[in-house]
């Protein structure tokens, strides 16, 4: 019998080691997912014992973390059934039951954190290559067949990993493997021509370079925000990079807006957030109802006058507008829980193991919800099945594995055996 449940448990732990490692490597292929959830089904069957192990998590953790799912439920729910929608509206927030599920897998198998920091590489590897060839064969914007903001976004989670999952040490083989991600993610995200990612990507270099021992961390944090600077101007400065990223135009759009253009990248955000403004003013305590908020935008004046690209649009490019003017007062607490929760969780898993350097489970969980947090600001992160997912996969694996490595009182990835 022992031998039995030892054999489902070294099953189980190869099952969710693969199913983390698919997840991140196959992010940015069209259903790349699949494979991810096979391998999670078949490590919860393997193990289903490990889903009752939640209220032993240190501090409740994870009992917190179930409570995210069963908030932003209730509340759409109640908004889908107020504003007479159908199922399907409950597609995406249930997505987010996978935040309790993965982080329950991963810290009572002891996943460890290499399983994503070698499937982050290989992703941005398939990301990196996808782009180049669409830029070649002459696509304006690298989407990986789907959306190029998206797209942009899954870079962005995977360099998070890359970086800050990456075993400890000063190997020569590990820099290498750091510097070759991060310049892989930057072609892979200018060639997206995505700008709502700049500011994640600014935070994550920013931590990278300055993070590590305390001395001279002053100087360094100058001299790595001079180099963010450099880079940043230089984007703007090229004029093939700023074409590319559309640097170029933020000051006409900008202008543009105040003149009535509303069919502008930042036109039209700008509309979409007055539009969400009115709408939260009608109902703050309900919205106008989950997934409705395309209704607002074909009744707005710029839609009735003629046809645009505007009136296409279905949600409100930001994740504060777009739950508020949706689902009101209560849309706007799910979306804090969401964010909010997580980030409690790895500030008290952060204090108790006070790792050295920005390296860990711990450190990639936060900073991947901060680069979510500034991407909502010009984007619906919400609203697209890829982004739910991947927020719900990875803040899940992530958490479930800094509880392990804070068990263990290290950030190596020495698997906890349980």
């Amino acid at each position: 019998m022992v031998s039995w449940t030892n054999a489902r448990q070294s099953a189980a732990r190869r099952v969710i080691w693969l199913a983390a490692f698919s997840a991140a490597a196959c992010l940015v292929i069209p259903k790349g997912l699949v494979l991810f959830a096979s391998c999670l089904l078949l490590a919860t069957m393997l193990r289903p014992e490990a889903l009752l192990r939640a209220p032993e998590a240190p501090g409740r953790s994870l009992l917190w973390l179930a409570g995210i799912p069963l908030l932003v439920l209730a509340v759409t729910g109640i908004s889908m059934v107020h504003s007479g929608q159908g199922w399907r509206v409950l597609d995406n927030p249930s997505r987010l039951l996978l935040i309790p599920w993965c982080a329950c897998l991963a810290w009572a198998l002891g996943l460890t954190r290499r399983s994503l920091w070698l499937g982050a590489m290989v992703g941005l590897a398939v990301a990196f290559a996808v782009a180049v060839l669409q830029s070649a064969g002459g696509s304006q914007r690298a989407d990986a067949g789907a959306n190029p903001i998206v797209f942009a976004n899954a870079v962005l989670v995977l360099l998070v990993m890359a970086v800050f999952c990456r075993p400890v040490g000063r190997d020569p083989w590990v820099l290498v493997a750091l510097a070759s991600s991060v310049a892989l993610a930057v072609v892979a995200i200018v060639l997206s021509g995505s700008r709502g990612v700049l500011p994640g990507l600014a935070i994550v270099l920013l931590v990278l370079l300055v993070g590590g021992d305390a001395r001279r961390r002053w100087w360094r944090l100058g001299l790595s925000a001079g180099g963010v600077m450099l880079f940043f101007s230089l984007l703007w400065s090229i004029p093939w990079l700023s074409a590319q990223t559309r640097l170029d135009d933020v000051q006409a759009d900008w202008n543009g807006y105040a003149k009535g253009q509303v069919d502008t990248p930042i036109g039209a955000r700008l509309a979409l957030l007055s539009l969400a403004g009115d709408a939260f003013r009608r109902a703050p305590w309900t919205g106008v109802g989950i997934d409705r908020f395309g209704e607002e935008v074909a009744r707005a004046p710029y839609c009735r006058s003629a046809p645009r690209h505007l009136c296409d649009l279905e949600h409100a490019h930001n994740d504060v507008a777009q739950w508020s003017a949706t689902m009101g007062v209560p849309g706007l607490l799910a979306l804090l829980a969401i964010y909010g929760v997580p980030l409690g969780v790895v500030a008290s898993q952060l204090r108790r193991a006070r790792p050295p350097s920005p390296v860990g489970a711990g450190w990639a969980a936060g900073i991947l919800i901060v680069t979510y947090m500034l991407s909502g600001l010009t984007q619906s992160m919400f609203a697209h099945a890829t982004t739910v997912s991947a927020y719900a996969v990875f803040v899940g694996l992530l958490l479930g594995i800094a509880l392990s490595e804070t068990e263990a009182g290290q950030s190596e990835d020495a698997p906890i055996r349980r």
